[in-house]
């Protein structure tokens, strides 16, 4: 026995020594993330860190999370594979939570980095400074959504490149279409991106598992499909044309029925929330609302004024409509979808587009100056906030810790982007050079593109106890 065992061990370290000679790599995991710095944000927070020295030769498929020092783990999904990690919710503000993290690759989970401390509260500033981004081409976007670890906007304009997605709402790469329709809106449910279009020969219809890769769907007629949701197992269109028609509601996104609305209004929105599909016209006395508890039955709710409300979304209990005229009516909430009250707008702005995300209400306008974003923590009290650029802003949505906002005019800045302001991320020492009564130090710093831009560097040489401000900066 002790023979075979010793020549196994032989064997085994021969081999050991035949994969360093060749260079066959052993499998290993990543090391550990380092530099991690928490931002608290409602029920949630956001993790900058950098990013592993060695990857184990493998490449990194997910970054796993702990909240509770390392007693229990997550795996988020979709995946995260870089810096910032966001808990987007299911935490407990002004509660602290030990927060560690691990890289994940194929050959199993890596090193656990160092704890750090998270406090989520409510942001005063979520919504507040708006970032212009660079759209992926000139068009004029008309909807953006979020699925799947996605942004993907549509467009009505543009020549094969009606759609452009992005991972972070920063970033955007435009998709090849084969179908130049004039899509209108999109949306995400049950593993699908789906897009309705106002104009087109059957198929006014598009789906997507990716938002990459497109296939034409038969519309249940050739309406001008203004909007397009998905509630309870079902996505749910509405339109601005059509006789006795102007919804359609598919299980799959695919297959489409047509469905007898409560009138023939103008059909400019619609939503689910709280087990209702809500819509709402810019057309119609009286009528401007209409619900259903399963898409395919309506009925008509009176709306507030007779406005042209463009946009309706649903959070935090209650249903919120925004419209582009009206005199110190341009808003009105419902907590049931049925009975609608009149709010007053932030200001008389041609409002476009309202969602919903991290306790807060976001709108967006197309006419105004400096001043086309308002938001509101209940919907009823809205306050003014400065636009990246007085662009005719059309859609907001909300995803993954970001508004983002999409419009059709602008020269390479159709995007916007909000989200709360984060501290820079840590910078990594490499080597400090001892000089006379003094000494150098080099780092380097990535800058998070959630944070302002770095102003200045404080340096402690007391192991952090107290901090000196460089001056000059």
């Amino acid at each position: 026995m002790k023979q075979f065992l010793k020549v196994y061990l032989h064997r085994y370290f021969f081999l050991l020594f035949l994969m360093s000679s060749f260079g066959i790599a052993q499998a290993q995991v990543p090391s550990e993330p380092t530099n991690l710095v928490a931002t608290g944000i409602n029920t949630g927070g956001m993790i900058q860190f950098t990013a592993p020295a060695s990857d184990g030769g493998s490449d990194i498929t997910n970054y796993e999370y702990s909240t509770d020092n390392g007693a229990t783990w997550i795996t988020p999904s979709p995946a995260v594979t870089q810096s910032p990690l966001i808990i987007s919710s299911g935490l407990i503000n002004c509660t602290s939570y030990q927060v560690k993290i691990r890289a994940v690759n194929a050959n199993g989970r890596g090193t656990t980095s160092s704890a750090v401390t998270l406090l989520p509260s409510t942001s005063s500033d979520f919504g507040v400074n708006w970032t212009a981004r660079t759209s992926a081409a000139d068009n004029l976007w008309q909807s953006v959504t979020y699925g799947n670890g996605l942004f993907v906007a549509v467009a009505n304009s543009g020549i094969n490149n009606r759609v452009m997605t992005s991972p972070d709402g920063i970033n955007w790469t435009a998709q090849e279409l084969d179908a130049d329709n004039e899509w209108q809106t999109v949306t995400y449910g049950n593993g699908l991106f789906v897009a309705v279009a106002t104009s087109g020969t059957g198929n006014r219809v598009m789906t997507s598992p990716d938002g990459i890769d497109w296939t034409a769907q038969e519309s249940a007629a050739d309406n001008f499909w203004t909007s397009v949701t998905y509630g309870n197992g079902l996505f749910v269109a509405v339109a601005s044309t059509g006789t006795g028609d102007r919804v359609m509601t598919s299980p799959d996104g695919i297959t489409w029925t047509a469905q007898t609305s409560a009138a023939d209004n103008d059909w400019q929105s619609v939503t689910y929330g709280n087990g209702l599909f809500v819509a709402v016209a810019n057309s119609g006395t009286g009528n401007q609302v209409m619900t259903s508890e399963d898409g395919i039955t309506w009925t008509s709710r009176t709306s507030a004024a007779n406005n042209f409300w463009t946009s309706v979304t649903y959070g935090n209990g209650v249903f919120v409509a925004v419209a582009e005229n009206g005199t110190s009516n341009r808003v009105m909430t419902s907590p049931d979808g049925i009975n609608w009250s009149s709010r007053n707008a932030a200001a008389e702005n041609s409002w476009r587009s309202v969602t919903y995300g991290n306790g807060l209400f976001v709108a967006v306008a197309v006419s105004g100056t400096g001043n086309r974003v308002m938001t509101s923590p209940d919907g009823i009290t809205w306050t003014t906030r400065t636009s990246a650029a007085d662009n005719g802003w059309l859609c907001v949505t909300y995803g993954n810790g970001l508004f983002v906002a999409v419009d059709g005019s602008g020269t390479g800045n159709r995007v916007m982007t909000s989200s709360y302001n984060v501290v820079a991320d840590a910078p990594v020492i490499s080597a400090i050079n001892a000089r006379n009564n003094g000494a150098q130090i080099i780092f380097s710093n990535t800058a998070s593109v959630f944070a302002p831009a770095i102003d200045n560097y404080e340096y402690s040489t007391d192991d952090g106890t107290t901090w000196i401000a460089r001056s000059p900066a």
